[in-house]
């Protein structure tokens, strides 16, 4: 065999050696999981993910932004101070909180010395709170105010706030709330509000409640001409009920409480003299000639004694076909409409 025919016979064989190698070829689990012995089922998966490969390392510098933007502190510089002067500064919790908007965004750093919100519906959602900065520093009388021409505002938050309307429709010298007043060189406006139910001391925790009294006013005035000035004015205490959502409905109308939100469960109805010192000529009350009339929300009208509905009669005295309260006598009705006799 020449040297030719030998290396022709190696290179076939190489390619049969080739052949067979790829025919082995192992794919490990890239066609899927195999379930069981017995039959080849395959289940796919999905590519794995090298998570080395995709946890970079960042390195990240926390620094207070007051050090960074005003005192344009670069940690991650040099320090040399044979020329540069030391910046003293204060401690960054001196400064206050932090405060962002309803999206993460920052506002501004300072202290929360009165908040008052009123959220609807929301359970509790009266809220007020007062600081201890609010008294100790302020002495409880916070005013902030701006201009620009003949505009003018004023923003006034007291515990003791001294403000008049007008001398017959509110004047209080010691009101506990706020009031905002803008002015220009024709018009004046004003409003003010208290909640009244809510604590006049100051608190550690902001307080919230359902049920409140709160006061509203406000004042608005025009200038007509150059001596005759125009008002118009409202004040309304009300109960307020987070709950409910009518919430300027409720500044004119008022709502009830939870506690006042409730079915009428008695009525009671007290009979006297309306002149005891003389023992004589007082109330009288005659159980056969009286009767109650019941009206339902939907119209219907009822008779207590068609459904055999009385009230329980205490006290008075007995006189031939009635009672009476002469003196100090009286005379109780007690009309239960939890009573058997009224539900049944």
């Amino acid at each position: 065999m020449n040297n030719s025919t030998r290396r022709k016979f190696a290179i076939l064989l190489g390619l049969v050696l080739v052949g067979d190698s790829a025919a082995q070829v192992e794919y490990g689990n890239r066609l899927g999981l195999q379930q069981g012995t017995t039959e080849a089922r395959l289940m796919t998966l999905s590519p794995e993910v090298y998570l080395a490969a995709l946890d970079p390392a960042v390195r990240r510098w926390y620094v207070p932004q007051e050090l960074y933007e005003e005192y344009r502190w670069r940690q991650w510089q040099y320090t040399n101070r044979a020329r540069l002067p030391y910046r003293r500064y204060v401690e960054v919790d001196l400064q206050g909180d932090y405060f962002y908007d309803l999206y993460g965004n920052y506002l501004t750093q300072g202290w929360l010395v009165f908040n008052t919100a009123q959220t609807r519906p929301q359970e509790a959602g009266s809220t007020l709170f007062k600081t201890n900065v609010f008294d100790r520093w302020f002495n409880q009388l916070v005013i902030a105010g701006d201009r620009k021409g003949q505009y003018h505002y004023a923003l006034t938050v007291s515990n003791n706030l001294r403000t008049t309307l007008t001398p017959l429709a509110f004047s209080k010298p010691r009101l506990n709330g706020f009031q905002l007043d803008l002015a220009t060189d024709k018009y004046q406006m004003t409003f003010l509000h208290s909640l009244i139910s809510g604590p006049r001391a100051i608190q550690e925790t902001e307080r919230a409640f359902t049920d409140a009294t709160s006061l509203a006013g406000g004042r608005f005035a025009a200038q007509v001409g150059d001596f005759v000035e125009v008002g118009l004015h409202a004040v309304s205490a009300h109960q307020t009920n987070s709950v409910a959502d009518q919430l300027v409905e409720t500044l004119h109308k008022g709502s009830l409480t939870n506690e006042q939100n409730q079915t009428v469960g008695q009525i009671e109805i007290l009979l006297k003299d309306d002149s005891p010192e003389d023992g004589r000529g007082g109330a009288a009350f005659f159980p056969d000639a009286s009767d109650v009339i019941i009206t339902y929300r939907d119209g219907t009208v009822e008779q207590g004694r068609d459904i055999r509905f009385g009230p329980v009669i205490e006290g008075g005295l007995e006189r031939r076909g009635f009672l009476s309260a002469d003196g100090s006598e009286e005379i109780s009705l007690l009309y239960d409409f939890d009573s058997a006799s009224f539900v049944n």
